[in-house]
């Protein structure tokens, strides 16, 4: 589900969203609300983005997108993948032609 999806679930469905997101992100739920955050609808969202956001960051490095991919997350490849391949091709030609 896409973050701009977010304001067409109820409080409810949001409370299991982030339970459930957080779980298979963290591998454990969130315990650390207070009952008035979990019943506001700006805090659950935001906790919910925080996460989008985290694993966003880490689809920016090779290292990251490996760990995701080793916590069963499926990450696809990027133009920035295809990027650094071709980054790493023209280097090994530069040390082949003694560039």
């Amino acid at each position: 589900m896409s973050q701009n999806h977010l304001a067409d679930l109820t409080v409810d469905e949001l409370q299991s969203y982030l339970s459930d997101f957080h779980k298979d992100f963290f591998g454990f739920r969130p315990r650390y609300a207070t009952p008035e955050q979990w019943r506001d609808r700006e805090y659950l969202e935001a906790s919910i983005n925080a996460i989008h956001n985290q694993m966003d960051r880490m689809k920016e490095t090779p290292a990251g997108r490996a760990e995701l991919r080793s916590q069963g997350w499926v990450v696809e490849e990027s133009d920035f993948d295809v990027l650094e391949q071709a980054e790493e091709l023209a280097d090994a030609d530069a040390v082949y032609y003694g560039a």
